[in-house]
């Protein structure tokens, strides 16, 4: 039975473009679509290990320091006599391994295991320097079905996509003939969780400004904004998703916020954002019941203690826009 201490989450970056892109922003599409797909074939790989029997603490997709250096583990799995590291990646078509180097058609790409072996060397300084001499079994497992290396040594920590119910029968046995897990592991994955880097230096934020991006309501199901208006409802012309109009209000609020965290948020700016949609009585009846009135006058605005994403927006409105 495993156990999620960290479960996976959609990275700050990642969200930032999702919104981005759906409003028009100006969005590096390469980058984007990179992101989008490891984040995908991480949530393959998740899915496939919850499957997994024996016992198990997982922490998902955790950024640490080692001398200095920061390294990011994709899967870290404790178990009764070591720590498995996984490496994912989503990878699709026909790649080369030649001299130890990696290419994509006629392209160079990174090599993956050196990025794997980097990671372990840290994260075994980690444990030591933490009291632990567990030792690391690292697997690079590529996830898509659809992904061919060519001239791979069978040597080689890899497990494609094929090779998974074979692997996940080794890790069963591993798991079965190992010591049961106790306090002390549980003591090095909560460890780990408070060395967890929240806010990564890797991301790379394009510049965006408020009036060049699409005003409306991104549907939650497509993504599209071509949205119908029902009553208490909401209904997307493009895949027919419906959603509560509050909650779909909120959600809207929030993106605003998180684009825009230096915003102070009116029940004017919101009217706007959302493309006049709905009357504004309506959107001070959202933002009255479920965010709080600082201020006086013009200078009165509402805010929501929650965590918001670290944008590189700049906010482009008239001043004369107020409550």
């Amino acid at each position: 039975m495993s156990f999620m201490m960290k479960e996976r989450k959609v990275s700050e970056e990642l969200k930032l473009l999702r919104m981005l892109k759906a409003r028009e922003g100006l969005v590096d599409d390469s980058r984007y679509w990179n992101l989008e797909k490891g984040y995908q074939g991480e949530v393959l790989f998740d899915k496939w290990f919850s499957g997994l029997e024996g016992e198990w603490i997982v922490v998902n997709d955790i950024l640490l320091e080692q001398a200095g250096s920061l390294f990011q583990i994709d899967s870290l799995v404790i178990g009764g006599d070591r720590v498995y590291l996984f490496e994912v990646k989503n990878f699709e078509g026909d790649f080369l391994l030649e001299d130890d180097r990696w290419y994509s058609g006629s392209k160079e790409i990174k090599d993956p295991l050196l990025q794997m072996q980097r990671c372990e060397t840290a994260l075994r300084q980690l444990l030591r320097s933490l009291g632990y001499q567990l030792p690391i079994e690292s697997n690079l497992i590529f996830i898509n079905p659809e992904f061919n290396l060519y001239n791979c040594p069978p040597k080689l920590p890899i497990v494609f996509c094929s090779q998974l119910n074979r692997f996940s029968t080794k890790l069963l046995k591993q798991s079965s003939s190992s010591a049961k897990l106790n306090a002390r592991h549980s003591r090095l994955a909560e460890k780990l969780c408070e060395l967890h880097i929240e806010k990564s230096p890797y991301e790379r934020l394009p510049e965006y400004r408020y009036e060049d991006l699409r005003k409306g309501i991104v549907c939650v199901g497509c993504g599209g904004m071509d949205m119908r208006h029902h009553y208490r409802m909401i209904e997307c012309s493009m895949c027919g998703r419906k959603e509560d109009l509050d909650i779909a209000l909120i959600r809207a609020i929030n993106e605003c916020c998180s684009l825009f965290p230096q915003m102070k948020i009116t029940t004017k700016i919101i009217h706007d954002w959302i493309g006049e949609m709905f009357s504004k009585q309506v959107i001070q009846r959202v933002l009255h019941s479920n965010f709080s009135l600082i201020g006086h006058g013009k200078s009165a605005n509402y805010v929501k203690d929650t965590p918001r994403i670290n944008g590189s927006g700049t906010l482009m409105l008239n001043d004369s826009l107020g409550r």
